[in-house]
Order: structure tokens, then C-alpha cells, then sequence
């Protein structure tokens, strides 16, 4: 799993905002696999996007990005199929690092936060990023800027 991570490949779904796109990948031995890659998903990317400027520049709190997104579902579809949105789904949208381009595994140990340092990591740029790094340390929680959180890998 480690080695899939740091080489940029999706394991699990893809986060709101991306589809997996299976490609086959050739190794060294001659034999092929089939291996995910994030792509972006145009109509809920931009909903990511547009989450990431109200929470970044805007300084919104999640539960009114939520019902900004809950206004209009047919143009801000939510996660999940007949849902509706919640500030705890945007607050996973937010402190996704996945959103900067990034693979990311082992943010959780039975069930609970692992430190940041902890967790396997791809270099940047494995995956088209819906947001830049800088916006997303700006739409970050007060906690996790300080330290006292942890950014989501979902």
C-alpha cells in the first residue's frame, strides 16, 4: 500500500471532486496491473473549488458554505445521492489534502487521527490539484493551523 500510495495511485473511492480512471501499468517483470488515478470530475470540482473561495477568502464557517451549497443542489450536488449538505461534509471537502494534488494513506489507526508526520505521502502534482497549497492552508480550521487538528486524507 505504501509503495501505491507514493507512486501517486488511488486506493479506496475517489474523493468528491474526482473519478478514479483505471489505467494499466506495465512492471518491471513484464506483467500489468490495473492501477486508479484521480481525475478531475468538472461538475463537482467546481463545487470544490467554489467551497475552498468562500472558505479561504470568504472566512465562512462550514455551516453556512453548507447552506450556500443547499440553496441550489442541482448546481452544488452533494456527496452523497438525494443529500443533502452538511457543515461536517464540507469540513471533510476542506481538510482533504488530496485537493492539493497529493496520494495520502494511514491518516487513521483504529479508527483514530494519526498526526500529520505520520501519515504516507506522495510528492505533490501525482494528480491534477483542485486548489493550491496556499488556499489550502488559508481554508483551514483554527486547530489545525495551530497544530492542535489534523488534516483529512479521505
Amino acid at each position: 500500500m505504501v509503495d501505491l500510495v507514493r507512486a501517486g495511485y488511488q486506493i479506496g473511492p475517489p474523493p468528491y471532486g474526482y473519478r478514479a480512471l483505471r489505467i494499466r501499468v506495465i512492471q518491471l517483470t513484464g506483467h500489468s496491473k490495473l492501477r486508479a488515478v484521480l481525475v478531475p470530475e468538472w461538475h463537482t470540482a467546481a463545487v470544490v473549488r467554489q467551497i475552498f473561495v468562500w472558505r479561504a477568502d470568504d472566512g465562512l464557517p462550514f455551516e453556512v458554505i453548507a447552506e450556500r451549497l443547499n440553496s441550489d443542489l442541482r448546481q452544488y450536488p452533494p456527496p452523497t445521492p438525494n443529500g443533502r449538505w452538511t457543515a461536517r461534509a464540507v469540513a471533510r471537502i476542506v481538510t482533504n489534502i488530496k485537493y492539493t494534488g497529493r496520494q495520502v494513506w494511514a491518516r487513521t489507526a483504529a479508527g483514530r487521527p494519526v498526526p500529520v508526520e505520520q501519515w504516507v505521502m506522495s510528492v505533490p502534482m501525482v494528480h491534477e490539484p483542485l486548489i493550491d497549497e496556499r488556499t489550502f492552508r488559508q481554508a483551514q480550521p483554527k486547530q489545525v493551523e495551530a497544530g492542535g487538528g489534523h488534516v483529512s486524507a479521505a
